[in-house]
């Protein structure tokens, strides 16, 4: 079971930073966990659109969503510790194991029901005191002894931003005067269908345009290129 599968359109969800630890709560619209996206869309009770990447967050916890029974089929080798991170949580899967976090230094003790790793992030998807939740970017696992340290990835690309996807473009809509359009379904924010702008960067047909917009965007405290 992959970490998304339990993230299904309009799941109510917490959203935890990795940072503050503040939690925010939503409905998923749309999430992604191996693509350019990696993160999820969240509309909150202000009917504001958020966009959390995965490198901003500490945990996902979906709310009523009843932990799958997942029996184990395989088992860990006589010395575990010649495997790599990703066989070995192929191996512990419908098992209890140990996450750990160095900074802060959190640990959680849990049933491991699926993980995935995508171009930035690990997560994996526990069942923790009767609870589905999903870890994001843990530093180490450990089973009976045995410990494992999740690498970090180096992308060829720069991560996605944290944004108020409704905020922004009604900001953008004040600061142009155009024709600027929320397209939730990508996300993206379409400004006169010559600039594009993602979490993950800006897609344009118009650089004057175009540099108008990363100024605005500066001034609005995001830092897209």
């Amino acid at each position: 079971m992959k970490p998304k599968d339990s993230l299904n359109k309009d799941v109510i969800a917490e959203f935890t930073l990795n940072k503050s630890f503040n939690t925010y709560r939503g409905k998923i619209v749309k999430c992604d966990f191996n693509g350019l996206m990696e993160g999820a869309v969240m509309l909150n009770k202000k009917n504001h659109y958020y966009f959390y990447p995965l490198n901003a967050l500490h945990m996902i916890k979906p709310l009523k969503n009843m932990p799958t029974n997942i029996i184990p089929k395989t088992s860990l080798p006589t010395n575990p510790k010649n495997i790599n991170p990703k066989e070995a949580l192929s191996r512990i899967i419908g098992r209890t194991l140990k996450v750990t976090y160095k900074n802060p230094k959190t640990s959680y003790l849990g049933r491991l029901l699926g993980f995935s790793r995508g171009v930035f992030s690990w997560t994996l998807l526990m069942e923790i005191y009767g609870e589905t939740v999903i870890l994001v970017n843990p530093d180490y696992i450990s089973y009976y002894g045995t410990v494992w340290r999740l690498p970090k990835n180096n992308p060829p690309y720069k991560k996605p931003t944290l944004m108020n996807l409704t905020k922004t473009t009604q900001y953008l809509k004040k600061c142009l005067l155009d024709d600027v359009t929320l397209e939730i379904d990508y996300p993206r924010i379409n400004i006169e269908n010559k600039v594009f702008i993602y979490p993950h960067g800006i897609v344009s047909k118009d650089d004057y345009l175009c540099s108008i917009v990363k100024t605005h965007l500066k001034d609005h405290g995001l830092n897209i290129k």
